[in-house]
């Protein structure tokens, strides 16, 4: 009884511990979880231009029009920026800018740009078009603008010498001590979103109830510099005097905060989307301060201690930093003596690691610390932004964290220990004194026991080894494992180099291969997710479903290559480290890919532009993603250590806005408008637009789409002129959408309608005209040919018709004449003989015969000189109803549409013809019943003449002809004179039918038209 517990005792406490090993994973970091890290200046990725990028210098205000592009002052002139391209803007709409020197910049709700300069003025420009405001306006004459606002009502203000002035009614209203302000200049105007007015000085601060008209001094302390409101409604001002103050403005008037926020040189100063400080150093970089901090501090003097630095040292364009901006996405913008600098946040912050740090071991330390081995460092510990180093050498490549939160690390020396009181050393690695061997992998299965992938220099030795009470011993299983993992129910994990798993569950081993379906490729890492294993390997991604392998992919089509680390967030989002950059899988893409494997699961890519430093290594297999016990996420790469926190994670959730700049058409360029008329015979067409967009434009991807030539989307990516060619005259309408960074489309986009002036000859009339001319010239070489051919036809058909009554004159002349009086002759001579005697008898009946013959001859010679044109139909039927009467067969003649009269050549041909068809058919088909159809239609005279008979020999029919006789040949020899068809069908037993088809224009003596014959 007492071995059967402890039997159920062993197999139940593995998964007790396992399962309780699980709920410690999911929710330890729960537990422990931090506040969000505040966005101190290293989580800002800064980027900057300088001339050599295009950018202007001496860089004095900044401001962003509501159309996104980021407008630069400076002592050279204005200058436009997309967010990858600088224009220098000289002239608006052919006016020029009356100077160069732009000292004052105010974007208005209405999409105008309003400039102040130096000398004196103000410009607008708004709609594409330009204003000018000066001395006949009401502005002081050659003094500086120093700086230009916009009251809730649509009011413009300026300050100067003079105090304050505001535009009404096209001219400047002077606003100026009489109110309440002391001296005769305003440095700086800002109207709070109360609607309160707060001036500064070179004397000190005043202010202005919402409401009221007169001024009150608040301060005294000198020269203000800027007024800036905080998000909380508190007002900040900068003083010349190198201090901040705070006011409250909660109260019934503004109230100030104690202390003062001093810094060796102030500027000016703007509040960022997180709330917090930043200020140019004029001279000394720029300084910021974390929203954290300030709202953690009621006395602005404790701040100084918090304050951020970064300068030309770290990477700034100019330590002499002047105006401040922050844009719509959130970044701040800060211009320079020398050009201009962009802070945006980013996902990954770097750690900061010594220079020179390569193929970094990572384990998440306590309380959100993390450690790290390297193959160029001591071991080393992060704490915050502390580097503590401990006392283990170099080239410690395998890092481990275990159940119980303690850390370890595996070396050429063997295993250590390490927590923040020190470092101590557990085991050596069994090998020989002339061995070198060191640590591959290393993990703890839930009974204490370690595992070590251990690699040697000499073969026999290398594998797994486990280690307990001391004691090593080596697995049977060959070769070194580059991977080892320990999951939940106790079971250790090897992966191989080969596409091979091992799977150790007590005195079991399980080998998984090509053979079992496993397409990892190099296993590198495993990461378990509730009862699901996740593997990542050189082929890509997947995970243990049991005992089978299911491979994953995304819907991009692709798969994760060259998996190197796998962790999950808090949030239950994948993270994974791979070769071409970092990819969050969300924790519902996941949960269906562990339901469906097939499911291609959606993403979201980071790369080097997000502030990912470089690749994992792959040369040294090392788990290069870890959770710390803060939530945060650490990469290694080749390049540097850096950590994301997965609550925090920047988005651009801004449309990008799209502009069309300009329109060339044949070199010539155009105001985009809508409505556009190019000129005739306009050929080439470039529009040129913009996506400013500035927090990543070199992600910003465009499509473009030209109604009335493309019939879908084009993707154009980061191109901006779209060029078309040869395009014909009409309608056309450009469209141009984009999306920013992470993927935001503004579907909206912008539009651009234009017409092309079709040339006189590409006028729908002209090809009208055109098109009538044609058919008219056709018509007429139509109706030419036709009268060619008839007249050529008439030709021929009066030379035969000639030729038959030289014919039949020369038959007259001679055999007509002659047989009857040889008949006459041969009469005497019959009544000669003896009467009744049979040799006079068969003579006589000769005789008739031949009389007979005579005059049929002489018919057919009256036919061939007399024959008129006559009745068609008539001449058949009484032509067949003879010939029938011979032959015994029934005559059936229909007649369709209207009957024509026929021109005499074509009747005599036609007639003849069909004589010769009726003719053959009754004296060879032996058939009962003769057809005889006309069929008088508008393009062509149909006649058909048809047999039940016996048909005609197919031998005959295929030849043509039949030797000796000329019927056939003549038929078709006389079609073709007059440009008919003629057709002969015959089978065998089935008769024999024969067509003739003579074009109605040859046939009729005029021409049918919708069924009438006209003349």
């Amino acid at each position: 009884m007492v071995q059967h517990v402890r039997r159920r005792a062993q197999i139940i406490a593995p998964r007790l511990i396992g399962w309780l090993f699980l709920l410690a994973t999911l929710l330890g970091p729960c537990l422990a979880r931090a506040e969000p890290f505040p966005w101190t200046l290293s989580r800002y990725q800064h980027t900057a231009w300088t001339r050599e990028n295009g950018a202007p210098t001496g860089v004095t205000s900044l401001a962003q029009t509501p159309d996104g592009y980021l407008w630069i002052g400076s002592n050279s002139g204005l200058y436009r920026f997309d967010g990858l391209h600088f224009e220098h803007i000289e002239t608006v709409d052919g006016q020029p800018l009356p100077t160069f020197s732009v000292f004052s910049l105010y974007a208005s709700a209405d999409g105008g740009l309003w400039i102040g300069y130096e000398f004196g003025g103000i410009s607008v420009i708004r709609g594409g078009h330009l204003t000018q405001y000066g001395p006949k306006d009401g502005l002081p004459e050659h003094v500086v603008i120093n700086a230009i606002t916009q009251d809730r009502q649509g009011v413009m203000w300026c300050a100067s010498i003079g105090i304050l002035y505001r535009l009404v009614d096209g001219r400047w209203e002077k606003i100026g001590s009489d109110v309440g302000i002391k001296g005769n200049r305003a440095s700086f105007v800002r109207i709070a979103r109360n609607g309160a007015f707060w001036v500064g000085t070179p004397a000190g601060l005043f202010y202005r109830a919402p409401g009221a008209k007169q001024f009150v001094a608040l301060d005294e302390k000198g020269f203000v510099i800027d007024i800036e409101e905080a998000p909380d409604g508190s007002m900040w001002v900068s003083y010349a005097q190198k201090l901040i103050e705070r006011w409250i403005t909660t109260t019934p008037g503004p109230t100030l905060e104690p202390g003062t926020l001093t810094s060796p040189r102030i500027g000016y100063i703007h509040f960022d989307h997180q709330g917090g400080l930043w200020i140019n150093g004029l001279g000394d970089g720029i300084h910021h301060i974390t929203a954290e901090a300030i709202s953690s501090s009621a006395d602005l003097s404790a701040l100084s201690a918090g304050v951020e630095s970064f300068n030309a040292v770290n990477g700034l364009s100019s330590d002499y930093a002047w105006p401040l901006l922050v844009d719509r996405e959130g970044n701040i913008w800060v211009g320079t003596s020398a050009g201009i600098d962009r802070f945006g946040q980013r996902n990954f912050t770097p750690a900061p690691f010594p220079p020179g740090t390569q193929d970094f071991a990572l384990a998440a330390g306590a309380h959100g610390t993390v450690w790290t081995g390297s193959s160029t460092q001591p071991v080393m510990q992060l704490d915050g932004s502390q580097i503590h180093t401990f006392d283990i050498p170099p080239n410690s490549l395998v890092a481990y964290r275990d159940a119980n939160g303690e850390v370890y690390f595996g070396t050429d020396s063997g295993i250590w220990k390490v927590s923040e009181t020190g470092a101590s050393h557990l085991a050596s690695l069994p090998k020989n004194e002339d061995d070198k061997s060191e640590v591959d992998a290393m993990t703890k299965d839930l009974h204490g026991t370690w595992w070590i992938s251990i690699f040697s220099s000499y073969p026999e030795r290398m594998g797994i080894y486990t280690w307990i009470n001391g004691q090593w011993e080596k697995s049977p299983v060959e070769g070194l494992a580059h991977a080892l993992y320990s999951d939940s129910s106790g079971r250790i994990w090897a992966g191989y180099l080969d596409n091979r798993l091992a799977v150790f569950d007590g005195n079991q081993v399980t080998l998984l291969t090509a053979a079992q379906g496993l397409t990892i490729g190099d296993a590198k890492t495993f990461m378990q997710h509730g009862q699901f294993l996740w593997i990542g390997g050189s082929n890509g991604l997947g995970y243990m479903d049991g005992w089978r392998w299911k491979m994953v992919g995304l819907s991009d089509g692709g798969s994760l290559k060259n998996v190197t680390g796998i962790a999950f967030s808090d949030q239950g989002d994948m993270w994974v480290n791979t070769l071409y950059g970092v990819f969050q899988l969300p924790a519902p893409e996941v949960h269906e890919a562990e339901s469906n494997a097939s499911h291609a699961m959606h993403f979201r890519k980071f790369d080097t532009l997000d502030g990912l430093p470089g690749t994992p290594a792959l040369q040294i297999p090392l788990q290069s993603v870890v959770k710390g016990t803060d939530g945060r996420l650490w990469f290694a790469t080749e390049n540097g250590v850096v950590w994301l926190d997965p609550r925090q994670l920047v988005s651009n959730l801004v449309p990008p806005p799209v502009v069309i700049d300009a329109i060339d058409a044949d070199g010539k360029s155009y105001t985009p408008q809508n409505g556009l008329v190019l000129p005739a015979n306009t050929k080439n067409v470039h529009i040129t637009f913009s996506v400013p967009s500035l927090t990543m434009p070199e992600r910003v991807q465009a499509k473009i789409r030209l109604r009335g030539q493309d019939s879908d989307w084009r993707d154009v990516g980061q191109q901006r002129v779209a060029s078309y060619t040869n395009l014909a005259p009409g309608s056309y309408r450009f469209d141009v959408a984009a999306a920013n960074n992470d993927g935001v489309w503004n579907d909206a986009g912008a539009h651009l309608k234009f017409r092309i002036t079709p040339a006189f000859y590409q006028t729908l009339w002209f090809k009208a005209l055109c098109a009538l001319i044609t058919i008219l010239a056709i018509w007429q070489a139509f109706s030419f040919r036709v009268r060619q051919v008839n007249h050529q036809l008439r030709i021929r058909l009066e030379t035969r018709h000639a030729e038959r009554e030289r014919i039949a004159r020369n038959l007259h002349d001679t055999l007509l004449q002659s047989f009857p009086a040889l008949l006459l002759k041969l009469q005497d001579g019959v009544n000669q003989l003896p009467a009744e005697t049979h040799g006079r008898n068969a003579l006589n009946q000769t005789i008739d015969l031949a009389r007979k013959i005579v005059e049929e001859g002489r018919d057919q010679v009256y036919q061939l000189r007399s024959q008129s044109c006559g009745d068609l139909v008539e001449a058949l039927t009484n032509f067949a109803t003879e010939q029938a009467a011979h032959s015994g067969m029934t005559v059936d003649i229909s007649v369709k549409g209207e009957e024509q009269k026929l021109k005499q050549e074509i009747f005599e041909e036609a007639l003849f013809i069909m004589q010769e068809a009726i003719l053959n058919a009754s004296k060879h088909s032996d058939g009962r019943v003769l057809t005889i159809s006309l069929d008088y239609r508008s393009e062509s005279l149909l006649l058909k003449v048809q047999d039940d008979g016996q048909g005609i020999d197919p031998i005959i029919l295929a030849a043509g002809e039949k030797p000796g006789h000329w019927g056939l040949i003549g038929m078709r020899e006389r079609a073709k004179q007059m440009s008919a068809r003629v057709s002969i069908e015959s089978q065998s037993g089935q008769g024999t039918c024969i067509r003739l088809c003579i074009p109605g224009r040859v046939a009729y003596l005029g021409l049918l038209r919708n069924g009438l014959l006209k003349d």
